[in-house]
């Protein structure tokens, strides 16, 4: 099962968040679906900073629900196009110029699964009572520490992307991760209105408890508004 926990942030009419499960979307809910026999389950986090940030998260999310399992190669190829179609969508009005999304998710087939990755969403495996974190942050932090500029990296700002779908540039998405996925029954995406204010320890702490599976998601997104979130926040719980 796949339990769904997205919210607007506070004060915010409208959500930037966006959740994909098979060919069904779903924003500022909680709620639960059966994994795709062929298909995706993915968290675009519209890019706040950008105009329409929700436009481009549903935007490429209603796309890729047409889609399902693929060789890498055509995989990749069907998100580029489909980057490209958010970047000419972009262009046909002003209040939506540069608009972005990051994009983290698993294909299914079967049991067969392949993880997309692009941005600072996360994708996290449970390892025995243990959380790994799947995904890398495409941020200007870890740009800069990879670069051994630690002392610039902390003054950045983390939030801060290298790589998404859209913001007027196709080389932003060159980033793009599609890698197969070879552990863990139990899954965990989020947005980073959850992971920059909850703990992986506090994330395997609710997970390990005997809190209901489709009460999770909910007490994580508690989690991260008790510690001052105030942005979206998604968290999906994929247990198979």
């Amino acid at each position: 099962m796949i339990y769904i926990m997205t919210r607007a942030g506070e004060g915010k009419e409208t959500s930037e968040d966006s959740v994909l499960v098979g060919s069904q979307l779903y924003s500022d809910v909680m709620d639960a679906a059966e994994i795709p026999e062929n298909g995706f389950v993915c968290v675009a986090d519209g890019v706040g900073g950008n105009q329409a940030g929700e436009i481009a998260s549903s935007f490429v999310l209603e796309a890729l629900s047409e889609c399902g399992w693929d060789e890498d190669d055509a995989m990749r190829e069907k998100l580029r196009e489909i980057n490209h179609l958010l970047i000419e969508n972009s262009l046909s009005d002003p209040e939506r110029r540069n608009m972005a999304t990051t994009l983290s998710g698993i294909c299914f087939r079967g049991e067969q699964m392949k993880l997309i990755h692009v941005g600072n969403t996360r994708i996290y495996a449970m390892q025995g009572h243990y959380l790994k974190q799947l995904t890398s942050d495409h941020t200007v932090y870890n740009w800069l520490k990879s670069l051994g500029r630690t002392e610039e990296a902390e003054a950045c700002n983390k939030n801060e992307i290298t790589s998404c779908f859209g913001g007027g540039d196709e080389k932003l998405m060159e980033k793009l991760q599609i890698l197969p996925v070879n552990t863990g029954r139990t899954l965990l995406i989020t947005s980073d209105g959850i992971h920059e204010y909850v703990s992986i320890d506090d994330l395997e702490d609710i997970l390990n408890s005997d809190i209901p599976d489709d009460e999770k998601c909910g007490a994580i997104v508690e989690a991260a508004q008790n510690a001052g979130s105030t942005d979206d926040m998604t968290a999906v719980l994929i247990c198979r």
